[in-house]
């Protein structure tokens, strides 16, 4: 593995060199006691690895090794210093390692182990690339190409909230002021600002033990998450949504299958705040397209199917008023009086039990008149 070290001590960087020579294993391609020096020749040297000493003049460490990971998101960092005050923000740059002065060479060892195992998984992981569906409609999960689940385990909630949003932002850079701001609101900028190293550390970890090749690069004062080929379930369904031809009943099948690819809102089960506007923007593509499919059954004369089919919009979205409205018509005109009042009762069940309110006018009024009439107005 090509390796360079950085430390501003040369007595500090010629016995690494040594015990690193002794240990085998690494190809030492550069030794810099100027970081600047060593930035300046990281597109010459292109290191896999990186040893460097956290507290230097000018250019700290941590410093260092956010502009390296902006350029070079793949490098693996090894941190060596005599103070263990940066090891969460250490690791919240994904550090394979993080080593304290005077150097143990067994450490070292298991140093250097630890780098060739990681080697060795990612270079197994590339070469297998599995392509993987990335879901956030209902719940946050992993489907491979079989659509079958992959097993994650977020360490924390924030954790896994900290991946939502950067995935919402997937492929640009989100300041860490922001993140702070929206994950982490209560918190002063020190507590904050540990908090998000170590969720950034605990997810960077996740998606590497599941082998998930998606990546969280520092840089920009932020970060950003990078999908890396690996599409989500919300981009496959809007884009074969806004391609299907038009709704006729030759092409009912068509719309079918893709109304049932939306399986819940957008980060639904989670309930974030901050995906609220493409939560709703999505439902309201979704709810126009199920009520276009709706009326389609009707138009052939397919009322039972129009009945099923809200009946799955019901399902999905339970505090949509307009379906169940749209439920009591259809049964309405099946002469099913009986099911026309248990939707309506229900409808009156939801709307007290969310807002504390009653039914809107409109369909206050059509129950009203149809009870009285005992036909439509």
């Amino acid at each position: 593995m090509r390796t360079i070290l950085i430390d501003n001590d040369p007595i500090a960087l010629s016995r690494l060199a040594e015990e690193l020579y002794r240990i085998g294993g690494l190809d030492i391609i550069g030794s810099f006691l100027e970081p600047q020096l060593a930035l300046e020749r990281m597109d010459d040297l292109r290191p896999r690895t990186v040893f460097l000493e956290i507290e230097m003049p000018e250019l700290n460490g941590i410093e260092q090794a956010e502009l390296i990971l902006e350029k070079h998101p793949s490098t693996l960092l090894v941190f060596v210093t005599g103070c263990d005050d940066f090891a969460v923000q250490a690791f919240g740059l994904n550090a394979v390692d993080y080593i304290l002065k005077p150097l143990d060479p067994a450490r070292l060892k298991l140093t250097v182990g630890r780098l060739l195992g990681r080697e060795r998984i990612l270079t197994a992981s590339a070469a297998a690339k599995p392509s993987l569906q990335i879901c956030t409609l209902g719940s946050l999960r992993f489907e491979d190409t079989e659509r079958r689940s992959v097993p994650v385990r977020w360490k924390t909630y924030k954790a896994q909230e900290l991946f939502a949003f950067l995935l919402h932002h997937r492929e640009r850079y989100v300041r860490k002021q922001t993140l702070l701001e929206q994950l982490w609101p209560d918190a002063d900028w020190k507590r904050g600002t540990m908090q998000l190293y170590t969720a950034v550390y605990q997810v960077r970890k996740l998606l590497q033990e599941a082998g998930i090749d998606i990546r969280i690069v520092s840089g920009e004062e932020g970060y950003r998450l990078e999908t890396r080929g690996h599409r989500m379930d919300v981009q496959r369904w809007e884009e074969q949504l806004g391609a299907a031809p038009a709704l006729t009943r030759d092409t009912l099948e068509c719309h079918k299958r893709l109304f049932g690819l939306y399986q819940g809102d957008y980060f639904g089960e989670h309930a974030y705040l901050w995906a609220e506007t493409e939560r709703q923007r999505l439902r309201a593509l979704w709810l126009e397209h199920a009520k276009r499919i709706g009326s389609c059954y009707a138009e052939q004369g397919m009322e039972a199917e129009a009945a099923a089919h809200y009946g799955r919009v019901q399902s999905v979205l339970p505090q949509e008023e307009s379906i169940y409205f749209e439920l009591m018509k259809i049964y309405d005109r099946l002469k099913d009086r009986h099911s026309v009042e248990k939707q309506y009762g229900l409808l009156q069940q939801m709307v007290r039990r969310e807002w504390g309110a009653e039914p809107h006018p409109s369909i206050r009024r059509w129950f009203v008149d149809w009870k009285a009439a005992g036909s439509p107005p």
